[in-house]
């Protein structure tokens, strides 16, 4: 057997274990999406006169007893302990199938870089990358890190948001720029608003809002000065123009309920959402898609008992209903049971622009 064909072999063997692990990391996280579902779902019991009452939820780690001390009566204690441990011993098999896959990865790309890179290198199940620039391990890593807040473009008036690379995300030509090369602080974004004349509606990222409205208000003196210094130029700025943020909403957020993880977090009703975790309009085609990509983040976020990084778009109204401020707040929200039903508390509806 030749060398070529010896690589080859080894690289197809490589594709199929890693297309293995694949699958079975998709099957812990079907399995453990049930078992989240039926802990965090409220109890409904009938009683005898065919009337129905709830009760709490079995809870991921709320105790199992009344509060005397005694068995909950209203739950099936022995699947109640079973679920739980089924829940713990698939967090602990889905980290070592992550590292399990990261290591594959790294040997493949070494196999490929071995043999020339005449072969393939899509895997589509596994890999989220589309470009060449990195590993597919490297990408992975950098997908799933936190994001940092939005920062102001001052080349094209926007705020942007970093993409996984490092670049700026949302405008045109962004691939060739550095996100951390943009402005660092919202003051100086705002004060290079002003210094270009920019418009009455202003996006924010939503750092401070007395601060920034006080921004917003010199920016709107800044603007009228501007204005009377031609009467081409104040026609054309004597209505509020509206500037695009980077991320497109996807849904908007109908309702919040009250003392849920949603209202703890700083989410209001009428927020648009932009971004969930690492899901975007952009990355996914399609609500029904998006509605699948949450619901996984959701259940990852609460197997590891971590928060889920949220950024919406709110509209506040400013100097004295004359313009507008477009803020793009940013929340941590830790996915968790609570009194009412689901682990947010929030209820969302497909939103299109």
């Amino acid at each position: 057997m030749s060398p070529a064909a010896a690589s080859s072999d080894l690289l197809t063997a490589k594709r199929k274990d890693l297309l293995s692990l694949s699958n079975q990391k998709q099957s812990l996280e079907l399995e453990v999406n049930a078992i989240i579902s039926e802990l965090t779902a409220p109890i409904t019991i009938t009683t005898d006169a065919n009337t129905t009452t709830t009760a709490p939820p079995i809870g991921i780690d709320t105790p199992l007893v009344d509060s005397e001390g005694y068995p909950r009566s209203d739950i099936d204690i022995y699947r109640a302990r079973m679920l739980r441990k089924r829940f713990h011993e698939i967090k602990t098999d889905y980290k070592v199938l992550e590292g399990r896959i990261e290591r594959g990865l790294l040997e493949l790309t070494a196999l490929r870089d071995a043999s020339g890179g005449s072969e393939a290198n899509k895997l589509e199940s596994i890999s989220l990358s589309k470009t060449n620039k990195v590993n597919e391990a490297e990408e992975i890593k950098a997908r799933l890190a936190p994001k940092p807040k939005p920062k102001f473009d001052p080349v094209t008036g926007k705020w942007v948001v970093k993409s996984w690379d490092g670049s700026v995300a949302g405008v045109e030509n962004g691939v060739t720029r550095k996100f951390e090369d943009l402005t660092h602080s919202t003051e100086g974004a705002l004060a290079s608003i002003a210094a270009t004349g920019g418009s009455g509606r202003v996006e924010s990222s939503g750092v401070n809002s007395s601060g920034a409205q006080q921004q917003q208000q010199q920016q709107g003196s800044s603007t009228s000065s501007q204005q009377g210094s031609s009467s081409t130029t104040t026609e054309q700025r004597s209505t509020p123009t509206i500037q695009t943020i980077a991320l497109t909403p996807f849904a908007v957020i109908d309702q919040v309920f009250p003392n849920s993880p949603s209202q703890e977090a700083g989410i209001q009703e009428g927020d648009l959402l932009l971004r969930f975790g690492t899901v975007t309009a952009d990355n996914h085609s399609g609500f029904n898609s998006i509605k699948r990509a949450i619901v996984t983040e959701l259940s990852l976020a609460s197997a590891n008992e971590a928060s889920i990084s949220i950024a919406v778009r709110r509209t506040t109204a400013m100097l004295g209903g004359v313009a507008e401020m477009i803020r793009t707040e940013m929340f941590d929200l830790r996915p968790r049971p609570w009194a009412g039903q689901g682990l947010l508390g929030c209820h969302l509806q497909e939103y299109n622009e």
